[in-house]
């Protein structure tokens, strides 16, 4: 019985920390960038678009799993140079719910903002510098998960009033190579899980 207990115990410590950690890991940066890292830093990222001073990239050498889903879109965003945000194509109905749950979990009920006239659904978390947006673009039947580091992307607001530059798609693919090696490392596979499953 004595046991059972401690067992108890070291799961729920086990939990409440795993929770911390995710949140703490969500403030020092995302997908192993740390948030305001320069853009030269970053040699394997690959630009797809930019205007004035933002620009949007991706790294093709990398693949990710998230949600278990593999290899989603997943594009960066940058500011005079500076990383800033990060955005998720969201493909399904169930993994939007699953990535809702799962971050309201994390960091408790979100804002929610109806916008009737262009039939957008936009949950808001804030957690220290970070701004996650989960978006349902109901129109175009897209959805979409945001992580926006706010030192910058308020200053961005501030500049550009708001008006962020379309997210581009992505352009490139990962090649064989790269695929079977994450089909063979199935630790890789985990240690590169955005939401930390």
């Amino acid at each position: 019985m004595r046991c059972f207990k401690f067992a108890v115990v070291g799961l729920l410590f086990w939990l409440f920390f795993s929770g911390l950690l995710w949140a703490a890991d969500i403030n020092d940066g995302f997908l192993d960038v740390k948030w305001a890292t320069n853009i030269s830093d970053l040699p394997n990222f690959k630009k797809l678009s930019g205007k004035d001073d933002v620009a949007y990239y991706e790294n093709p050498t990398k693949m990710y799993t998230v949600f278990e889903v593999k290899n989603p879109t997943v594009i960066y965003g940058f500011y005079k140079d500076q990383f800033f945000a990060t955005y998720i194509q969201v493909d399904t109905f169930n993994i939007f719910s699953r990535v809702k749950d799962h971050i309201t979990e994390k960091f408790g009920p979100p804002k929610t903002i109806l916008k009737m006239k262009s039939r957008q659904t936009i949950y808001r978390w804030k957690h220290r510098d970070i701004k996650i947006k989960l978006k349902h673009f109901e129109l175009e039947n897209k959805m979409k998960l945001a992580f926006y580091y706010t030192p910058l992307s308020n200053k961005l607001n501030a500049a550009q009033s708001g008006s962020f530059p379309a997210v581009p798609a992505r352009v490139t693919t990962p090649d064989e190579a790269s695929k079977q090696e994450m089909r063979q490392n199935l630790k890789l596979q985990r240690a590169l899980d955005v939401m930390g499953f």
